[in-house]
């Protein structure tokens, strides 16, 4: 059965690179598969003016809620279909679809930004495929929300007008739905911790992940 291990966290937590870091030192191993979020392809659909939705999202949340949420859930089921029909051994995915679901859809849901219908309809689509794959490990990078916004500032990524509100409610929904987890299934680092100025911390959190594996791997 294919392991998913998930990388878990805040937006500017460090996951991107991370999974980067990851990636070249697995190169080899074509037992594992990485799946960063498609935010290319999220930044690829645009209004006539240009506009691409990640930036409609974060400048008007009540009128692009549904639209991103759908569109973000979407894009990672079919990258997460195509590597898991794949064969590999080890899916290692940033984010996922419980992410998705019990996070964002639902932080946007309870701030009355997703109507009620649209929870539904959403609701309906997560439903129909979450028993095409097996339970989800975490590793989650616990990042508080401050040190995230001061990232966010100096990597000044487009589309990411993020503001501090935003980042320490995500927080809260990130730190809820871990706790909602088995404590088996779930791995914590300190992503407080600045791998520019400490690189090395990377090689801790490689060690770490792959005793988490090594657990989860049933035997």
């Amino acid at each position: 059965m294919t392991l998913i291990i998930t990388i878990q966290g805040n937006i500017g937590g460090g996951k991107s690179t991370f999974l980067n870091h990851l990636k070249t030192l697995y190169k080899d191993n074509l037992n594992i598969c990485f799946l960063q979020e498609p935010v290319e392809e999220w930044l690829s659909i645009r209004d006539t003016s240009g506009v691409s939705i990640l930036e409609l999202f974060y400048a008007e949340q009540h009128k692009y809620a549904f639209s991103f949420q759908m569109m973000a859930y979407i894009s990672r089921l079919a990258i997460l279909k195509k590597a898991f029909n794949s064969g590999y051994e080890i899916i290692i995915s940033e984010r996922s679809l419980e992410t998705d679901r019990n996070i964002f859809e639902k932080m946007l849901y309870d701030d009355d930004k997703i109507t009620h219908i649209e929870h539904q309809i959403y609701s309906k689509w997560f439903d129909t495929f979450k028993y095409d794959f097996p339970e989800e490990y975490v590793f989650y990078m616990h990042t508080t929300p401050q040190i995230i916004y001061e990232r966010i500032q100096k990597r000044d990524r487009k589309g990411e007008l993020i503001p501090l509100e935003y980042l320490k409610t995500c927080h809260v929904y990130h730190e809820t739905w871990v706790d909602s987890l088995p404590l088996d299934r779930v791995s914590i680092i300190d992503g407080n911790v600045d791998f520019n100025d400490e690189p090395e911390i990377l090689n801790l959190w490689v060690s770490q992940l792959q005793s988490f594996i090594n657990k989860c791997i049933p035997l």
